[in-house]
């Protein structure tokens, strides 16, 4: 296991601690580059001034210290025990004019009250991980889209790849370079943010072995510290981020349903690296397919060291799906010997358009497949260890519900999303405490 007793303020160089994979699994920040098919892949138009733009990201300082990415690492593991519980929320796409105090102070805000209800009601330490500060990139089913005058433009990718209106699709590899200052900005928006009371007993790494590590990197965290993660799909953006076995960008990144293939390049990529790593899975996903990824993390890693949290699996089934997909793939997982995050992502398997082609979400079909998930993993012996919501701290009106945002009509009240629909801030806390009394109410019936 990894010994986090170090000298107070020594960071572990990647060179100390990279794996020998052996001749024929070489891994490197860069050898995705050599897999053929690249799912997701951006055509930019001067390929040498997106390798102009990579190589100045890449001498730019860490966004995210390796310290705070193995002191994740040691959370994630404990969720994966079941001895601590893991919130994760956040814009769909992050945008570079929200980078303001007021929009960031209250998506913070919205996280510690979150994690506040889900400690006092579990009575576990709440790993808190914002959809923040690098989520810029999105995948998109098409390439182009078809505007309504017949004319044809790049599908908007993120605010690292292009613009949101349509005169501005064109990939420009510049807005990489200004997705990182952005991130930077944030994170200093976020460490001017109030923290969180100190945790309840129970702190998932807590051992006297480790105090000297954990009191090395408190001024930097904070107590109530919020993580931070984005889906790892840019992949000349993560690898010029990537130094040793480190992406520091992030402390937590995953990859998605479109880019999750076992021979893909964006497997290739995360499996050489020490951040945790989410991997999403829908209702397509069978069971051997996910052990095969599975098996493939865990022969990229030293047999010495523990697996329990290396992978989160991120399940996106929908709400009338996971009775019948989640309980195969909860006994494969088991027996192939795995001990992931299970997490539960409610809200991209429950995706509507409107008539009028807005897309939005329905919040009590959300928290039912809160509900259903955990029900599904307590009876089948599994512990659901996460929740994973697309939300802000904004009052946006782009799900419905039943008390302020009915119908189609009040969508276009406030919608500002640049990508799917999120949660608003109340409608983010009714999420997370419907779920809770439903906890609640289970377990004294189960008593």
């Amino acid at each position: 296991m990894l010994s986090l007793e170090l000298p107070q303020g020594k960071v572990l160089p990647p060179s100390q601690i990279d794996v020998d994979l052996g001749p024929s699994d070489t891994w490197t920040p860069q050898s995705w580059r050599k897999r053929q098919a690249i799912a997701q892949e951006i055509e930019y138009k001067e390929p040498w001034a997106l390798e102009e733009v990579l190589s100045t990201v890449a001498s730019l300082p860490p966004l995210v210290s390796t310290v705070k990415i193995e002191l994740a690492r040691q959370h994630f593991a404990a969720a994966a025990r079941g001895e601590a519980f893991i919130l994760q929320g956040g814009d769909c796409a992050e945008s570079f004019q929200d980078v303001r105090p007021l929009i960031v102070q209250q998506k913070v805000q919205l996280l510690h009250e979150q994690s506040r209800l889900i400690s006092d009601a579990l009575g576990l330490p709440v790993v808190t991980v914002g959809r923040i500060a690098g989520q810029y990139a999105k995948p998109r089913s098409c390439p182009f889209e078809t505007l309504a005058d017949g004319s044809q433009v790049y599908s908007f990718r993120g605010e690292n790849v292009n613009g949101f209106h349509p005169d501005e699709r064109t990939p420009d590899p510049n807005r990489l370079l200004q997705a990182y200052f952005h991130s930077r900005a944030t994170l200093d928006l976020m460490k001017a943010c109030p923290s969180l009371p100190t945790p309840p007993s129970g702190d998932p790494v807590a051992s006297p072995g480790k105090d000297l590590f954990r009191t090395s990197i408190l001024d930097e965290l904070g107590q109530g510290a919020i993580f931070t993660s984005h889906e790892a799909l840019h992949l000349p953006y993560e690898s010029a981020v990537t130094h040793g076995r480190y992406n520091t960008s992030a402390t937590f990144v995953w990859i998605g349903e479109r880019t999750r293939q076992r021979n893909g390049p964006h497997m290739e990529y995360i499996r050489g690296i020490r951040n945790p790593i989410g991997i999403k899975v829908g209702p397509a996903m069978r069971p051997q397919e996910l052990v095969d990824l599975l098996d493939l993390i865990r022969r990229s890693q030293d047999g010495q060291e523990t697996q329990d949290g290396r992978v989160t699996l991120i399940t996106r089934l929908g709400a009338d799906q996971v009775e019948t997909v989640l309980p195969p793939l909860i006994h494969a997982v088991r027996k192939a010997g795995h001990t992931p995050v299970w997490m539960c992502d409610p809200c991209h398997g429950n995706t509507k358009v409107t008539p009028s082609g807005i897309k939005t979400r329905s919040v009590e079909t959300i928290v039912r497949e809160v509900v259903r998930t955990f029900e599904v993993h307590r009876a089948n012996g599994s512990f659901m260890g996460g929740l994973h919501l697309e939300q802000t701290g904004e009052f946006v009106t782009e799900c419905v519900d039943a008390w302020e945002t009915y119908c189609e009509r009040d969508l276009t009240t406030n919608y500002r999303s640049l990508c799917d629909p999120r949660l608003s801030y109340i409608q983010a806390l009714t999420v997370v405490r419907s779920f809770l009394d439903h906890v609640r109410r289970s377990t004294a019936k189960a008593m």
